[in-house]
């Protein structure tokens, strides 16, 4: 297996990290506001720390750099502050999926401004993705369904969640489509400058709202959004990382994305006692076929064309 590939299977682990401790975070004591401010804050120290001790070309910011990064930051707080908004008339579950979905944004404008080239693998890596995601949005609306906790989205609260979720949609999306414009420019060694500024972007909007409500973190907020921003940090370094060793959009973000919230439901499962309907362990199952078919594409096309006489 390449490095890129290694650099990816890293990137689902930080991604799926970060999922799990939104499932921490949707907790009474939590404010969704404040463990967002708390997660771009630990982030956007963690990102500085190293890119000034550690990077040769330390706190050195090109202007393509700075302008990709502060672009992406500000997708990213968006993306962050309509998604908690929206939570107020949905569930946490169902609109977690939803914004998964929004990988389809870098995979789609990759495809057609990047010219990268689909093939069989890559296209059913991606609809096994699609199908897992459907699959566990369908578990979690029949569990809802069940135990009547789906009442609100039945109300006026459903038009406003769509709406705020369709922004979350799209912010999320442009933000992952700045790790590919990285790339694209030749900057990928300065990916840590890139998130320093990404994640001090989205920390100062973030910050705005927290002073326009006027309310600090507590202790709690501040130590899940340290764990989140943990992952955080490494789910996109990496995945940026290995983009910039050949790894293409079509195959990372499906495993980033998608895959994380395989493994996400999966330790629902194992770890939160969650139960899943039988259409929800098929969605599982999907998504981690979906995640070997991605990760060994070099190996099984290697293999295809070794025998394909």
């Amino acid at each position: 297996m390449s490095i890129g590939y290694l650099l990816l299977l890293g990137a689902l682990i930080g991604f799926a990290t970060l999922g799990i401790f939104h499932k921490v975070a949707d907790h009474p004591a939590c404010r969704p506001s404040m463990v967002a401010l708390m997660l771009f804050f630990w982030a956007g120290m963690f990102t500085g720390l190293y890119t000034l001790l550690r990077e040769p070309q330390g706190l050195h910011f090109p202007s393509k750099v700075l302008a990709i990064g502060s672009a992406g930051g500000l997708f990213c707080g968006l993306a962050i502050f309509t998604f908690q908004s929206g939570l107020k008339f949905g569930k946490i579950s169902t609109s977690w999926l939803v914004l998964n979905l929004s990988m389809s944004v870098p995979i789609l404008i990759s495809l057609f401004f990047y010219n990268e080239k689909l093939n069989w693998i890559k296209v059913v890596g991606i609809v096994l993705v699609l199908t897992a995601i459907v699959m566990m949005w369908r578990d979690k609306k029949m569990d809802l369904r069940k135990t009547g906790s789906d009442a609100v989205m039945v109300s006026g609260h459903h038009t406003k969640w769509f709406w705020l979720m369709a922004l979350a949609f799209v912010f999320n999306g442009l933000a992952a489509v700045m790790q590919k414009v990285l790339v694209e420019a030749g900057e990928q060694n300065f990916t840590w400058q890139f998130y320093t500024v990404l994640y001090w972007i989205a920390c100062v909007l973030m910050l705005g709202f927290g002073v326009v409500s006027k309310s600090l973190p507590s202790k709690r907020e501040v130590a899940t959004g340290l764990i989140m921003a943990i992952g955080s940090v490494a789910g996109n370094v990496l995945i940026t990382l290995a983009l910039g060793h050949g790894v293409e959009a079509a195959v990372a973000f499906p495993i980033g994305n998608g895959g994380s919230l395989t493994l996400v439901v999966l330790a629902g499962v194992l770890f939160f006692k969650e139960r899943v309907q039988p259409i929800g362990r098929m969605g599982i199952a999907f998504g981690l076929c979906a995640i070997l078919l991605l990760m060994l594409e070099p190996q099984i096309l290697e293999y295809f064309k070794a025998h394909s006489h």
